[in-house]
């Protein structure tokens, strides 16, 4: 049980920080959902707008002329959110392989769930940011949505949730999904390594054993 813990939180933690960085990079958190006859593809993102021309099949991306300029408080706060989010995710996995039984960094099991409840602290830090930045631009791309629709304009693009959002929703639940396991690996730990001494042969000295079962 504790291997397939160790695995279960590593691989959980990976997927999260992928994922984070990911929907900061790729940048497309708004595609068109109404065809046009031009465009075959739009993206609206935190840094920029990307268009696809079908015709010329190149991509046409244009950021925008100064992050200082002012911006919707949406876009600031997703930045912010995933930015500090991805640090924190960082810090969070290199705690976490340092408190797995099955790595060498701590000799002591005192240290290493001192490891795992820093990395449970981390993730769960790094899981909320993440879900406040994506329900605000969730909410931004809603209200806006709405709006486009209401005027009723033909041919007028009107944009839907795109695929770095929900690289980023993803990057929150693993990121809550590690935290709990992380502390549940903690626990086992913690559970083990204050298991009565084991009684060592005649003429050595009397030590404490702590495995995972």
């Amino acid at each position: 049980m504790g291997l397939t813990t160790s695995l279960l939180s590593i691989f959980l933690g990976a997927f999260s920080f992928v994922c984070t960085v990911g929907a900061i990079c790729t940048d497309c958190w708004q595609v068109n959902s109404k065809g046009s006859v031009v465009l075959s593809m739009r993206c609206r993102g935190l840094w920029g707008e990307c268009v696809w021309d079908k015709f010329v099949k190149i991509w046409t991306c244009d950021v925008f002329s100064s992050y200082l300029n002012p911006h919707p408080g949406a876009i600031i706060i997703a930045r912010a959110s995933l930015i500090t989010s991805a640090i924190a995710g960082a810090a969070a996995f290199i705690c976490l392989l340092s408190g797995c039984p099955y790595f060498r960094c701590f000799q002591e099991a005192t240290a290493k769930w001192r490891c795992l409840c820093l990395s449970t602290g981390c993730y769960l830090f790094a899981g909320f940011l993440s879900c406040i930045g994506v329900i605000r631009y969730c909410l931004y791309v809603f209200f806006q949505h709405q709006y486009e629709v209401s005027l009723s304009i033909p041919g007028f693009p009107s944009f839907e949730y795109g695929y770095s959002l929900w690289m980023a929703v993803a990057g929150g639940l693993a990121a809550i999904a590690a935290a709990v396991m992380s502390y549940y690996e903690g626990v086992l730990l913690k559970t083990f390594s204050m298991s009565p001494a084991k009684e060592m042969p005649a003429g050595d000295a009397t030590g404490t054993t702590w495995t995972y079962v």
